[in-house]
């Protein structure tokens, strides 16, 4: 129940963003499970910033890049993210996340875009 409330909460603050920005984290747990932390920074109309952690996501390492895109689709969708306001992408810069042919960012870019 907490959860659900602290959820929402931050869905009504991000419905406000003029303009946000992710950093993604791709790291291997104790148990060699991939998982990708998706942070969010975001400014709405009066300028007040809100930094918050959104989740934890495992990833299947079929194809990283794919993977981690399709991770932050599922995460914008579950927010109400719209990908027209996402205006920054950071990361660790592990190759397949920054590669120019195809890297993770390529693609998040791309969608950004549409």
């Amino acid at each position: 129940m907490m959860a659900n409330d602290i959820k929402t909460t931050l869905i009504d603050r991000m419905a406000g963003f003029e303009s946000f920005s992710i950093a993604l984290d791709k790291s291997t747990d104790f148990s060699d499970t991939a998982q990708l932390a998706i942070f969010i920074r975001g400014v709405d109309k009066e300028l007040t910033v809100t930094e918050e952690w959104l989740t934890l996501q495992p990833l299947k390492e079929t194809i990283p890049r794919e993977d981690i895109f399709n991770e932050v689709q599922k995460v914008f969708t579950s927010f109400g993210l719209p990908w027209s306001k996402l205006v920054g992408v950071c990361t660790d810069g592990v190759p397949f996340m920054v590669s120019t042919r195809k890297g993770s960012i390529e693609i998040l870019n791309e969608k950004s875009i549409e």
